[in-house]
């Protein structure tokens, strides 16, 4: 979330993938993006391992396999983070500050995105795998969890980030409505933990 509010949080955004205001913005800022983004998947892989876990206990084969799917979109967040958020500013702006004209920055972030945008998409469609798990083992109630947690994560970081873009509409601050993504990506991990937190207590009554 720290990396998606770097990079998005600026005044004048324009919300295009190629924004010609990246060159009034400190580039520490988009290195240490890219930086926190792969940190950020070094954090979620234990989260991960916790939550296929509680599928392979509590669920089908088909879920099962969608965990794997899952893994893969999760151990390659810190790639997306860095190919979707840090590549193309960070690209633009040393070509720009190098001596090169603003043109010449487009024309290699545009080569950039034809290249990588088919890698990133497929990438994206596995780490949808994990809201899709986490929708269906909710609704299911093969979990034995309260089925409202069905909102937790992607519906719920949607509902919250459109909120935020209302709100801070027209300021600096609206582009993080982007980090509740981020944010709700990392909310599904919380199913885990409410899930092993009842198997605890359920084994301790049973002693």
């Amino acid at each position: 979330m720290a990396g998606d509010c770097l990079i998005y949080c600026y005044k004048g955004t324009t919300g295009g993938e190629i924004d010609p205001l990246w060159v009034d913005v400190a580039m520490w800022r988009f290195v240490l993006s890219a930086i926190l983004g792969f940190i950020g998947m070094i954090l979620m892989i234990p989260a991960y391992l916790s939550f296929k876990k509680m599928i392979d206990e509590s669920c089908g084969k088909v879920l099962r396999l969608f965990t794997i799917f899952m893994g893969i979109g999760v151990v390659s967040t810190g790639y997306l983070h860095f190919a979707l958020g840090s590549l193309l500013p960070i690209t633009y702006k040393l070509i720009v500050n190098l001596g090169g004209t603003a043109e010449l920055a487009v024309g290699v972030c545009e080569q950039w995105s034809a290249i990588l945008t088919p890698v990133n998409l497929v990438l994206i469609i596995f780490l949808c795998f994990e809201y899709l798990v986490h929708f269906i083992a909710t609704v299911s109630g093969k979990l034995k969890l309260p089925r409202v947690m069905c909102l937790v994560g992607i519906l719920g970081a949607f509902a919250i980030g459109m909120i935020w873009k209302l709100i801070f509409k027209g300021t600096a601050v609206e582009g993080a409505y982007g980090a509740f993504e981020s944010m709700g990506e990392a909310l599904t991990f919380l199913t885990a933990y409410f899930y092993w937190r009842k198997i605890k207590t359920i084994t301790m009554k049973g002693k």
